[in-house]
């Protein structure tokens, strides 16, 4: 379960978040829907720790996510953020096999590369694997992360 308590999150004067508690259950489809500018993303950020909290804890199947070591963490969560640049000239297949590095430390196993041909055959990218990033439209370069995340295979 994902656990956050008394979630705060302040620019300067102004609070974005402001005692937010939520739990996300494992393995279930959670949604934080609200307008633009409510907090959706800030509250993300600070679950998976690309932005530090002003106060509060979250946890993530009881690792606290402010202490616990980075690659403990991402072998348990997995993040995809809203806008994803690259400025590697990397093909799609490179960039799913990124999504084992909490498991083999860039140093694939028969087992990682079966997960990268599973997350490439789910999203049929097997016909653009061994193309660039950079060659791709926005909607199949999107799917390359998407499944380079699945390709983690975290339970968040």
């Amino acid at each position: 379960m994902i656990d956050a308590r008394d979630v705060v999150k302040r620019h300067g004067s102004t609070t974005v978040l402001n005692a937010v508690s939520l739990q996300i259950p494992k393995q279930q489809f959670t949604a934080i829907i609200g307008p633009n500018g409510a907090g959706k993303s800030t509250l993300l950020s600070l679950v998976s720790r690309l932005m530090p909290m002003s106060s509060g804890q979250v946890s993530v199947d009881g690792h606290d996510v402010a202490t616990t070591a980075s690659d403990a963490l991402s072998r348990v969560l997995a993040i995809l953020r809203q806008d994803n640049q690259s400025a590697l000239r990397l093909t799609v297949r490179d960039l799913v096999g990124f999504g084992r590095f909490p498991h083999s430390k860039g140093r694939l196993t028969p087992e990682d590369l079966r997960h990268v041909e599973d997350a490439l055959d789910y999203l049929q990218l097997q016909p653009l694997a061994e193309r660039f990033l950079d060659e791709l439209s926005g909607g199949q370069r999107q799917r390359a992360y998407i499944a380079m995340v699945l390709c983690q295979d975290t339970p968040y």
